[in-house]
């Protein structure tokens, strides 16, 4: 047989075989065997082709090798045995906390709600029959607060409390006066004044003489 066959086979072997290491893993025995395909393909260029050859394997060695491991391991996941032996990507859910309840505070934005105690400014707020974590967007807002939720931090809703209505009883009515407003029981020292001021006559009285 030439000894470019033996070369090229040899190599050949040495290839194929560090390839079936990557996709069925033996301990290193296939590593080894491949290996010493690999060395003996070389020495074999040396000694039945000459210098210039056996420096063209190495070369060739060189550039081939490590192309091949990377292609074997790019492909190996995809394997019906890559995906037995490796574990499955995470998925986004497993990689942030708490992802289920960040989309849901996502998800209240612009809906109203009511505080269920103070924000200082963090707290709890009630929206429909859900109650979730809340922080003001501002100051402090008192418990029983109408509110609306206006963004998402983290689990947590940001809310406003909502504009107050004008109260339509408020509104002054007949002189200032408010509509519910009880009218205020005259007072007492009127009527016993009246009369005495109406019965009270003058009487004429002389002048001292000088």
């Amino acid at each position: 047989m030439s000894p470019v066959v033996w070369v090229a086979a040899l190599f050949l072997v040495g290839i194929g075989v560090m390839i079936l290491e990557v996709f069925v893993p033996s301990g290193g025995v296939l590593a080894f065997v491949s290996l010493a395909a690999i060395i003996a393909s070389i020495a074999t260029a040396f000694l039945e082709l000459g210098p210039g050859a056996g420096t063209g394997m190495i070369a060739l060695s060189v550039a081939v090798v490590p192309t091949i491991i990377g292609l074997a391991f790019r492909w190996f996941p995809e394997t019906p045995l890559g995906r037995r032996v490796l574990p499955a990507p995470p998925q986004p859910d497993d990689v942030v906390p708490d992802a289920p309840r960040r989309q849901r505070a996502r998800d209240l934005i612009g809906q109203a709600g009511r505080t269920t105690i103070d924000l200082l400014p963090w707290g709890t707020v009630v929206i429909g029959t859900e109650t979730v974590d809340g922080v003001s967007e501002g100051g402090p807002i008192d418990a029983g607060t109408e509110v609306v939720v206006v963004a998402a931090q983290g689990a947590a809703v940001v809310v406003r409390p909502l504009p107050r209505e004008e109260e339509s009883h408020g509104r002054r009515q007949d002189g200032g006066k408010r509509a519910d407003e009880p009218e205020k029981p005259s007072s007492p020292e009127a009527p016993r004044l009246s009369p005495t001021l109406e019965n009270f006559t003058f009487e004429a009285f002389d002048l001292p003489d000088a």
